[in-house]
């Protein structure tokens, strides 16, 4: 078996592991087997990862901010799962680009991680469910954004279930549009992942597909496409009250009200109120915090401290500069924009591979990517623009 989906099926299997274990309990069973795959990472040639001299020195730049973190803020296992989370994204990254032949059965392997997302996701409507906000869809509330229904089953978070099933959606999609295959089945199965996004109530899948499709037809050979779409999106804006009135109560609610809050109250977003917070920390910023930033769980006391809640900043280029410092965030950067380089003739012509790929950096931009099982979503990705041509990973 090729050593990438090797990596790919032994991710899979933790992460299936760490759901079912974690439905009760709290035990770090994911977060273990990163470490192994960091380790097996570090060794030359194991995994034969693309460019590894410079992965080595990215692994050295998050790697010192994170010791610096420790004698500063002390020992904290979100610290560490944040640090293996975004060393397996670097790490996903020069694995998958590698200058290899194409990954033979990858269809069979996606198949297989489709299944486990529905054996996680599916027990939702049999009562199992592992909810970390609850439904309050139908409280009575003058703040329309408090009103949010959540379905994700034996997932740990919604929100993974929605990156899933997204990428599962643009990847069955390509296939479907590349083999000409419009088959009721294929029909009741897009249409069946799509229901499922839906139902999960996270909005940042639905926002940054929207987003990309935006900026996809942003050109002037699409523009027959595009004058449409702002139009509809114009129309939902101008009757969001009677949208409200006949979403009340549903899972749709929460979509449409996201649109009113953003035309009439945005200071209200929760984006928005959480990167206030890091505004005002990062003014008190020295040059030694700059340079190695104070660690992610610092962030999370400075929002206790500031909005009430101990979480994260939602937008991984925010958070590695506060956490890891300047230049990790510019190693960060750097990484989209060598992606799109490399693939860029097949991102710019591909629908569904633009989508994709907008959906790492508008993701992380709008809640978070690195966070979100890269080593999982980016063989997705990857998937795809091998289909396009055998030769994509040269230079």
């Amino acid at each position: 078996m090729d050593k990438r989906a090797f990596i790919f099926l032994f991710n899979v299997f933790f992460f299936l592991l760490d759901s079912i274990f974690n439905f009760n309990l709290d035990i770090p069973v994911y977060a273990a087997s990163l470490i192994l795959l960091f380790l097996a990472f570090l060794i030359p040639g194991f995994f034969s990862l693309e460019k590894y001299s410079i992965y080595k020195i990215i692994c050295f730049l998050f790697s010192v901010s994170f010791v610096v973190s420790l004698f500063t803020v002390g020992f904290n296992k979100d610290s560490l799962s944040d640090y293996l989370f975004i060393m397996s994204f670097f790490g996903a990254t020069f694995l998958y680009s590698s200058k290899q032949d194409l990954i033979k059965h990858h269809h069979l392997y996606i198949n297989i991680f489709f299944g486990v997302c529905l054996i996680l996701f599916l027990p939702t409507f049999f009562g199992f469910d592992k909810n970390s906000w609850g439904d309050t869809i139908s409280v009575a509330s003058d703040d329309i954004e408090y009103n949010r229904s959540y379905r994700q089953g034996i997932f740990r978070i919604a929100h993974v279930a929605g990156y899933f099933f997204s990428y599962l959606l643009l990847y069955y999609s390509n296939t479907v549009w590349k083999s000409k295959d419009f088959s009721l089945k294929n029909i009741l199965v897009l249409l069946g992942i799509t229901t499922i996004i839906l139902l999960t109530g996270s909005r940042t899948p639905i926002a940054i597909i929207i987003l990309s499709l935006l900026l996809f037809f942003f050109r002037l050979k699409y523009i027959k496409v595009l004058i449409p779409f702002l139009a509809f999106l114009i129309v939902m804006l101008l009757n969001v009250e009677v949208l409200l009135l006949y979403s009340k109560n549903t899972v749709v609610y929460q979509y449409v009200s996201l649109l009113k809050t953003m035309t009439v109250n945005f200071p209200r977003l929760s984006r928005v109120i959480i990167w206030k917070s890091w505004w005002s920390e990062i003014q008190s910023f020295g040059f030694v915090d700059f340079l190695f930033g104070r660690g992610l769980h610092a962030s999370k006391l400075a929002n206790l401290k500031n909005i009430g809640s101990s979480i994260w900043f939602h937008n991984d280029f925010l958070s590695i500069v506060y956490s890891y410092g300047v230049f990790p965030l510019i190693a960060y950067t750097l990484l989209f924009f060598k992606i799109y380089t490399t693939h860029k003739v097949y991102i710019k012509d591909n629908i569904f591979i633009f989508c994709a790929f907008s959906g790492l950096w508008l993701s992380a931009f709008l809640n978070g990517f690195y966070y979100y099982y890269p080593l999982i979503t980016l063989y997705l990705f990857f998937a795809m623009v091998q289909s396009e041509h055998k030769e994509v990973f040269n230079d």
